[in-house]
């Protein structure tokens, strides 16, 4: 477009000498294709010199928005994980029953939930107080087997081992829980697993963890949309891993 443009003031030049093509031309000219000059120029300096740069500024552009959206997603996954702890804390869940009972309850609701509602802000929201009441119960299920339940076929039941796992890690249970975290098809379940995770990474450290564990967990992350809250938790999760390694 530069040298067309260039070619068709020289032709214009040519075929009517009498027409004067000022400064002011020329300048208005160089404005109009300003917009246009950013993918091949890193900067240019006009007359009097005032610099332009594009690229740069573009760089600068696209980094600062990044860092709001992760700022804001990173606010909403705290948001998350603070209605949990709030519900687990205050809980006014009395139905009768044994633990189990009322586990069986829930997982029964969360199950009903998905079934019958389509995905909405609403529905996250009530499963995350039932995955809150899974987390303040399960402890209190003193035979719970959850290698049983972090290898069900059921969505429902997967999350009652989540949720004791979360709220009470237990070393032994590490490797199945990052292989059901993995492999786990609903991602509501999935960011609550690798939320268990990083919680007993936290708890017994992440030197304990098993070298063919963390690749387990490194083959997960491209399957995982890149700006999704369970990339986001996964890559906190590697972090600490490598942190663990480099020291």
């Amino acid at each position: 477009m530069i040298t067309l443009a260039a070619v068709g003031i020289g032709v214009l030049h040519v075929v009517k000498p009498d027409v004067e093509i000022d400064n002011i031309t020329l300048a208005l000219a160089a404005i109009a294709v300003v917009p246009w000059l950013g993918d091949l120029f890193e900067s240019i300096e006009l007359p009097g010199g005032t610099k332009l740069q594009f690229h740069k500024l573009q760089v600068r552009m696209y980094a600062t928005e990044q860092r709001t959206e992760e700022v804001r997603q990173a606010a909403g996954d705290a948001a998350r994980q603070a209605r949990v702890a709030l519900v687990t804390s205050g809980s006014d869940y009395t139905a009768d029953g044994s633990p189990a009972e009322k586990v069986a309850r829930l997982t029964h609701e969360f199950t009903e939930l998905r079934r019958t509602e389509p995905s909405s802000p609403g529905r996250t929201y009530r499963q995350e107080h039932i995955f809150a009441e899974l987390a303040r119960l399960t402890p209190q299920w003193a035979d719970m087997d959850l290698h049983a339940a972090l290898g069900s076929d059921d969505g429902g039941t997967r999350l009652t081992a989540y949720a004791r796992l979360y709220a009470a890690p237990e070393e032994q249970y590490l490797r199945a829980l990052v292989d059901a975290a993995v492999e786990e098809n609903i991602h509501f379940n999935q960011y609550w697993a690798l939320h268990a995770v990083g919680v007993a990474i936290d708890t017994f450290g992440a030197d304990r963890a098993e070298p063919a564990t963390a690749r387990r967990l490194r083959s997960c992350m491209p399957r995982l949309p890149e700006d999704s809250d369970r990339a986001r938790t996964l890559r906190a999760v590697l972090v600490r891993l490598d942190d663990d390694a480099a020291s």
